[in-house]
């Protein structure tokens, strides 16, 4: 489950993979730097170390950034002399300046017939998708009396003071709910509705962790997260007593994609990474371990996955869009809220 922000300070973490051996049609010892965001999970990090290590005799050391923002910018700067292989975790809506600044290689993957078709976000595949998820509410059971059906219902006045919601210029989420907004009530209407939405917000957090700890702390009963939330507290806390709200049967997909950094040193091993994450034995993993979808279309969802959103309708906006339009959205979204 994501858990990044989109900010400007930098942390820079190291996962260093063990030693190569073995004779591999890889050159002994070859080493392949991946970048990616702090919260990607331990377990799928060690799996392609091992991999690598295993099958390829190759070493694999990731360099992990606070969000994807920095690590973006990481590239930009890099850019003459990529010090990165390969990036792991960028989403959908960083495509258009991946290729406005030409920073991937295209690279069609091993396995790309398999990928659900409405998930491929670059039919040249410089960035190729992994995992995907659902930004939608997700409310307390426990703790609602009236569980909306649609987004105009959370306008009703029952809803004040329950709902938490992160704010779209410091949060992966937010931003995603934002551009849901204008996706289903367009430019004209989107900034009507949260001029009527910001009258039940019990507060707008900074990032998703925030907003979470008030949920689930019991200070209101609805929140913006991810619509796998719910599996996390099954397998964790054995409950079923948080629940994924997919109003109007629609939500916004983050799909996150891996792609082969342009120049790359080690490109052919580069690309069999991008391979690698496609293979059933990563994509099993995702459920469970990023609280993410698998785009394999053959790979089955763990029983767990049952309290997952369900989702008949993806409001995701055109890349394009998004990217000649985000600021002056989240600019006047700011006024509305200061209002």
């Amino acid at each position: 489950m994501r858990k990044q922000v989109f900010g400007w300070s930098l942390l820079v973490l190291m996962f260093l993979g063990g030693s190569c051996f073995g004779e591999t049609t890889q050159k002994q010892g070859q080493q392949l730097t991946v970048y990616t965001y702090a919260s990607f999970p331990i377990p799928l990090i060690q799996a392609v170390k091992d991999h690598f290590q295993k099958e390829l005799g190759a070493k694999v050391e990731f360099k992990s950034f606070s969000d994807t923002g920095p690590l973006f910018n990481q590239l930009l700067q890099e850019k003459q002399n990529p010090l990165a292989d390969v990036v792991i975790g960028l989403d959908n809506n960083y495509l258009v300046k991946a290729v406005k600044y030409d920073l991937f290689l295209a690279y069609r993957p091993q396995n790309a017939a398999q990928i659900k078709k409405e998930i491929i976000m670059d039919k040249q595949f410089r960035m190729t998708p992994f995992d995907y998820g659902y930004i939608v509410f997700n409310y307390d059971r426990e703790k609602l009396g009236r569980v909306p059906l649609s987004y105009k219902d959370l306008l009703e006045p029952y809803y004040k003071g329950k709902i938490i919601i992160e704010n779209p210029r410091t949060s992966s989420p937010g931003q995603v709910f934002l551009l849901t907004t204008v996706a289903l009530y367009g430019e004209k209407g989107y900034l009507n509705y949260w001029r009527a939405l910001k009258k039940n917000l019990l507060t707008i957090a900074p990032g998703w962790d925030e907003a979470y700890g008030i949920y689930t702390n019991g200070e209101a009963p609805i929140v913006l997260s991810y619509g796998t939330s719910p599996v996390y507290h099954l397998l964790h806390d054995h409950t079923e007593r948080y629940q994924a709200l997919v109003l109007d049967g629609a939500a916004y997909a983050q799909i996150e994609g891996a792609a082969v950094v342009k120049d790359s040193k080690n490109r052919k091993l580069a690309q069999k990474l991008i391979d690698y994450v496609l293979t059933p034995e990563f994509q099993t993993m995702i459920p469970e371990n990023q609280y993410m979808y698998p785009v394999r279309q053959d790979v089955p969802l763990p029983q767990s996955f049952r309290i997952a959103a369900q989702v008949k309708k993806v409001l995701n906006l055109p890349t394009s869009k998004v990217d000649a339009n985000l600021e002056k959205w989240l600019d006047q979204w700011e006024k509305v809220i200061n209002e």
